[in-house]
């Protein structure tokens, strides 16, 4: 006999299979350039608004059984299936410990459990940046996985951003500057173009001061909705400042 946790995920491997759509394989495959071990087939986007009005179904579960619904999704390796995880946690995540929280996710990163960008953008973006404490992300801009180095800053991308999260944010942005990682340094890029929408002085105070030690690709990304000309303005001193450096450091050679 099936318990409560059982019945939901098969509900929900009907739910994923009913709206499959082979013709879309090749743009999912594209959209997560391969990094997933299963797909079923279904966008995200279309996903997310399937899915959304069957969100309500799960209301009564307690804690312990929406837990295990959302491990289990999760370790299913199947990016639709990660995608309802996501959607799950993010309307949920206050049943639990956050600390239980990121150290699952931290888990189930540096162990292949959660393989893709999009699956870890998810989770940052509308998990983690609701967390009263948000100290743990300076330990992850260390980790040798790039995925939680991206999730150290997407978490600030798109949310309201306290005096707090912007000095969090600038930290963890200044421990990224040795970055190498596209998939990171466009993230802590889309994450500082956020501060401008809350503190236009500490912004081009940050851009101004360290614009010169910010990696190109970070540096184009957060300056890029700027007026072209403040943007070539800003772009022409980081050359000049970069050139300066170099020179001086020939000149101890």
């Amino acid at each position: 006999m099936e318990n409560v946790v059982e019945q939901y995920l098969r509900n929900i491997e009907q739910f994923i299979k009913s709206n499959a759509d082979s013709k879309k394989i090749d743009n999912i495959k594209v959209y997560l350039k391969n990094q997933a071990k299963i797909i079923y087939e279904i966008p995200m986007k279309k996903l997310k608004y399937l899915f959304q009005k069957h969100l309500v179904e799960f209301d009564n579960l307690d804690a312990n059984d929406t837990f295990t619904l959302i491990n289990e999704l999760l370790l299913s390796k199947a990016f639709e299936k990660q995608v309802i995880a996501c959607m799950l946690l993010e309307r949920y995540y206050y049943k639990f410990d956050e600390n239980k929280i990121v150290l699952l996710i931290q888990e189930y990163i540096l162990n292949d459990i959660i393989i893709n960008w999009a699956i870890a953008d998810q989770i940052a973006v509308n998990t983690f940046s609701r967390f009263q404490d948000k100290s743990f992300l300076y330990d992850f801009t260390k980790s040798f996985h790039y995925l939680l180095r991206r999730c150290s800053v997407t978490v600030f991308a798109e949310m309201e951003l306290s005096d707090n999260d912007i000095n969090l944010l600038i930290s963890n942005i200044k421990e990224l500057f040795e970055e190498d990682e596209e998939y990171v340094m466009r993230a802590a890029g889309w994450a500082c173009r956020n501060i401008l929408n809350y503190d236009k002085e500490k912004y081009f105070q940050f851009i101004n001061e360290f614009c010169h030690m910010m990696p190109r690709i970070m540096l184009r990304n957060s300056i890029e909705f700027l007026d072209e000309d403040i943007r070539m303005n800003i772009l022409l001193s980081s050359k000049e400042k970069r050139n300066s450096l170099k020179r001086i450091a020939c000149k101890y050679k």
